[in-house]
C-alpha cells in the first residue's frame, strides 16, 4: 500500500444549521474538535451499514485546553483510560445514544463513582467499536450484553434504595 493511500482524505459535508449546532454541541461535550466528532459519526454509520473499515487515523492533536490545577488532582484519582475532565461528556454521549437502555440512570452521577466508572468504561469500549478497532463481531454482541447487564443492575439498585 502506498503512503498516499494510508493518509486520511478530507471530504466536505453540507449540514443544516441545526445539524451543525448539534455537531458543535456533541464535540464540546466530548472535548474534541468538531471534525473528530464528525469522523466518529461517519465511521459509526459506515460500520452500522456493514462497511469494512481500515483502522482510524491516529489522533493528531492533544487536548484543546489545559486543565486547571484543581482538575489535575481529580484526574489522578480517575481510571487511567478516562480522566474526570472527559468522563461527564463520555457518559452524556453514551446516555444520548442508548436513551432507552439507560433510562434508569440518575440525573447526577457525581456521588456514585462506581456507576460513573462503569459507564465511562462502556463509553471507551463504544468508541473503540465505532473506530473499528475490534474486527470481531462478537465484541459488538459483548458490548450490547454488558450494556443491558449494567442497565438491569442500575434498575435493581434504584429499587433497593427506595
Amino acid at each position: 500500500m502506498s503512503p498516499r493511500a494510508r493518509r486520511p482524505e478530507r471530504v466536505a459535508v453540507s449540514l443544516s444549521r441545526g445539524e451543525r449546532d448539534a455537531l458543535r454541541e456533541l464535540a464540546a461535550r466530548r472535548g474534541e474538535p468538531e471534525a473528530t466528532s464528525a469522523a466518529r459519526l461517519v465511521r459509526a454509520g459506515l460500520a452500522d451499514a456493514g462497511a469494512a473499515l481500515d483502522a482510524p487515523p491516529a489522533r493528531r492533536r492533544g487536548p484543546q485546553a489545559l486543565h486547571p490545577p484543581e482538575r489535575a488532582a481529580a484526574d489522578e484519582q480517575a481510571p487511567s483510560w478516562l480522566p474526570p475532565s472527559r468522563c461527564a461528556a463520555a457518559i452524556a454521549a453514551l446516555r444520548e445514544r442508548y436513551q432507552f437502555e439507560l433510562r434508569g440512570l440518575p440525573a447526577e452521577l457525581t456521588g456514585d463513582r462506581l456507576l460513573a466508572e462503569r459507564l465511562a468504561a462502556l463509553s471507551a469500549w463504544r468508541d473503540e467499536l465505532d473506530a473499528g478497532l475490534h474486527r470481531d463481531p462478537r465484541m459488538e454482541l459483548a458490548f450490547g450484553a454488558e450494556l443491558v447487564s449494567l442497565a438491569r443492575w442500575v434498575e435493581e439498585r434504584s429499587r433497593r434504595r427506595r
